[in-house]
């Protein structure tokens, strides 16, 4: 037996019993959401969403989280939340990356400046296989973020 084969099949050996026990992510299913995140009625060009477990939901490991552009996001694409109430926290940025240099370290902004300050809603998921979930931020937003500045 050639040490390819001996390598093999220790390595299928060795995760054999990882897989029938059900090693890895396992425990309540997080199910997949998308949507469009618009401010003003436009799609944000780049930001990130959170999702935040509030209270009791099915999954126990901690919140969900994706990026996004053009208005467009898909948990599959980040972590994926579970069902019950979640705090939604949205980010959202210009889309046009810059970097800002700082002594001898240079600090990238790949996102872009943020157009309003970080958006909270709470939202109540299904249980079921999961759906479309579109946020709309308000023009007003952008008016406390330039009062921040």
């Amino acid at each position: 037996m050639t040490r390819l084969q001996t390598l093999l099949i220790w390595c299928v050996s060795a995760a054999l019993p990882c897989t029938l026990a059900g090693c890895g992510d396992g425990g309540p299913p997080r199910y997949h959401i998308s949507g469009v995140v618009t401010f003003d009625g436009q799609p944000v060009p780049a930001g990130a969403i959170s999702f935040i477990p509030v209270g009791e939901t099915d999954v126990p490991r901690g919140p969900g989280f994706c990026r996004f552009t053009e208005g467009n996001y898909e948990s599959r694409s980040g972590r994926s939340p579970g069902s019950g109430p979640y705090r939604v926290l949205i980010d959202g940025y210009d889309g046009v990356p810059f970097e800002v240099k700082l002594g001898e370290e240079i600090e990238e902004h790949p996102m872009g400046k943020p157009i309003f300050p970080t958006h909270i809603v709470e939202v109540d998921l299904p249980p079921e296989h999961g759906g479309s979930f579109d946020f709309e931020i308000p023009a007003t937003e952008s008016g406390r973020l330039r009062a921040r500045r």
